[in-house]
């Protein structure tokens, strides 16, 4: 039971899944309150919770704190709980903990990714099922960053196509490997270097990775790669669309 005169809030780790459960919410509360007792918190609760993005969300008092873990996580290994507690309060106390190779081993890998996919997708309700639009196929654009040598073969993703209102031009799950570009995007007369664009920016974050050391520096680097950037940069604009 939440209380009142509370504080709280979200901390994304990143996107879910669809069960098959080996740990507990009593198992998860254990590892938490064991790590909540080594940074001073003593009643500490955890439970997963069915998010459609990869995060944690909190609430706590002055003594007590409580958490809602993202259920892509129940049937991670102890050690990757424990680390994603460790993280969780440390950031809580000031400090600027890293997540260890062990928790970023285990939330990128290929089986995890490709086990939650599906109930991402399904969750994800303004994304269609398919990339093949009325008036562009995103695997053509994936065709020509490729041939100008901007994305390696080997990169793996789903593409779809978003249907949300408003003015995000794409969007990625990095964990789930999921790239969408809005639908606004799927009419005729739009510049192939703007739809291009659009797709290349994300694949951008694929390529750091998660949790991507010096992000926003790497992330400059690369979309500075495509030749046509400001041309289709002030297109968006000019359309009221962003990245």
């Amino acid at each position: 039971m939440w209380k009142r005169n509370t504080v709280g809030g979200d901390i994304v780790i990143a996107s879910y899944n669809s069960r098959n459960r080996t740990v507990s919410d009593r198992h998860l509360s254990e590892i938490f309150s064991v790590v909540g007792e080594r940074y001073g918190f003593s009643d500490v609760g955890a439970e997963f919770s069915a998010f459609t993005d990869f995060k944690v969300r909190w609430q706590r008092s002055s003594d007590w704190i409580r958490f809602q873990v993202s259920d892509y996580l129940d049937r991670a290994p102890d050690d990757v709980l424990t680390n994603l507690a460790d993280v969780l309060f440390s950031k809580m106390r000031g400090d600027d903990r890293d997540y260890d190779e062990v928790f970023i081993k285990y939330v990128t890998g290929k089986k995890v990714a490709g086990d939650n996919r599906k109930d991402f997708l399904s969750r994800s309700r303004n994304l269609n099922d398919t990339c093949i639009g009325q008036y562009h196929d995103l695997n053509d654009c994936v065709d020509r960053l490729r041939d100008q040598g901007l994305l390696p073969d080997d990169l793996e993703c789903e593409l779809r196509w978003d249907d949300t209102k408003g003015g995000k031009a794409s969007g990625c799950s990095v964990l789930q490997r999921v790239v969408w570009v809005n639908r606004v995007l799927d009419q005729k007369g739009i510049p192939e270097n703007v739809l291009d664009y659009a797709v290349y920016a994300m694949f951008c974050h694929l390529m750091i990775g998660f949790p991507g050391n010096r992000r926003d520096d790497e992330y400059a680097r690369l979309v500075a790669y495509y030749p046509a950037r400001a041309e289709a940069e002030d297109w968006m604009a000019r359309h009221d669309l962003y990245l």
